[in-house]
Protein backbone atom coordinates (compact mmCIF):
# COMPACT_ATOMS: atom_id res chain seq x y z
CA UNK A 1 0.00 0.00 0.00
CA UNK A 2 1.93 3.79 -0.71
CA UNK A 3 1.73 5.94 1.91
CA UNK A 4 -0.02 9.39 -0.03
CA UNK A 5 0.70 11.34 3.41
CA UNK A 6 3.80 10.24 3.06
CA UNK A 7 4.72 10.79 -0.36
CA UNK A 8 3.15 14.26 -0.22
CA UNK A 9 5.45 15.25 2.69
CA UNK A 10 8.11 14.53 0.66
CA UNK A 11 7.05 15.85 -2.23
CA UNK A 12 7.57 19.23 -0.41
CA UNK A 13 10.87 19.19 0.79
CA UNK A 14 11.89 17.71 -2.44
CA UNK A 15 10.04 20.89 -4.02
CA UNK A 16 10.71 24.74 -3.11
CA UNK A 17 7.65 26.05 -1.82
CA UNK A 18 9.23 29.84 -3.00
CA UNK A 19 10.90 30.98 -5.74
CA UNK A 20 13.84 33.12 -6.18
CA UNK A 21 11.07 36.02 -6.62
CA UNK A 22 10.08 35.45 -2.93
CA UNK A 23 6.32 34.42 -4.13
CA UNK A 24 4.73 30.88 -3.98
CA UNK A 25 5.49 28.42 -6.72
CA UNK A 26 3.08 27.55 -9.45
CA UNK A 27 4.14 23.48 -8.20
CA UNK A 28 3.19 24.69 -4.58
CA UNK A 29 -0.23 26.39 -5.49
CA UNK A 30 -1.08 23.74 -7.83
CA UNK A 31 -0.87 21.20 -4.95
CA UNK A 32 -2.90 24.00 -2.09
CA UNK A 33 -5.32 23.99 -5.17
CA UNK A 34 -6.10 20.21 -5.07
CA UNK A 35 -5.69 20.40 -1.77
CA UNK A 36 -2.75 17.96 -2.05
CA UNK A 37 -0.25 19.90 0.26
CA UNK A 38 0.81 18.19 2.85
CA UNK A 39 -0.06 20.40 6.08
CA UNK A 40 3.45 21.76 7.21
CA UNK A 41 3.50 24.04 4.06
CA UNK A 42 -0.62 24.97 4.31
CA UNK A 43 0.06 27.59 6.92
CA UNK A 44 2.69 29.06 5.23
CA UNK A 45 1.14 29.61 1.64
CA UNK A 46 -1.89 30.52 2.98
CA UNK A 47 -0.31 33.43 4.96
CA UNK A 48 1.79 34.35 1.97
CA UNK A 49 -1.62 34.53 -0.51
CA UNK A 50 -3.34 36.86 2.45
CA UNK A 51 -0.16 39.35 1.98
CA UNK A 52 0.25 38.81 -2.12
CA UNK A 53 -1.86 39.82 -4.53
CA UNK A 54 0.55 38.09 -7.61
CA UNK A 55 0.14 34.83 -5.90
CA UNK A 56 -3.53 34.95 -5.11
CA UNK A 57 -3.97 35.80 -8.48
CA UNK A 58 -1.89 32.71 -9.76
CA UNK A 59 -3.73 30.73 -7.31
CA UNK A 60 -7.06 31.56 -8.36
CA UNK A 61 -6.36 31.08 -12.28
CA UNK A 62 -4.91 27.25 -11.14
CA UNK A 63 -7.88 26.73 -8.94
CA UNK A 64 -10.58 27.66 -12.12
CA UNK A 65 -8.62 25.47 -14.33
CA UNK A 66 -9.09 22.94 -12.05
CA UNK A 67 -12.85 23.20 -11.79
CA UNK A 68 -12.95 23.53 -15.41
CA UNK A 69 -10.76 20.69 -16.24
CA UNK A 70 -12.88 18.33 -13.28
CA UNK A 71 -15.97 20.04 -15.04
CA UNK A 72 -15.20 18.44 -18.64
CA UNK A 73 -13.96 15.25 -17.53
CA UNK A 74 -17.36 14.62 -15.42
CA UNK A 75 -19.48 15.87 -18.68
CA UNK A 76 -17.45 13.76 -20.28
CA UNK A 77 -18.31 10.58 -18.23
CA UNK A 78 -21.88 11.42 -18.72
CA UNK A 79 -21.99 11.30 -22.41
Amino acid sequence: MVNLAYMSEKRLYDMSIFTKAGHVSEEALGLHALSDLPESGVGTVEAHLSRCRHCRLDFKEIRDFISLFRAAVKSSEVH
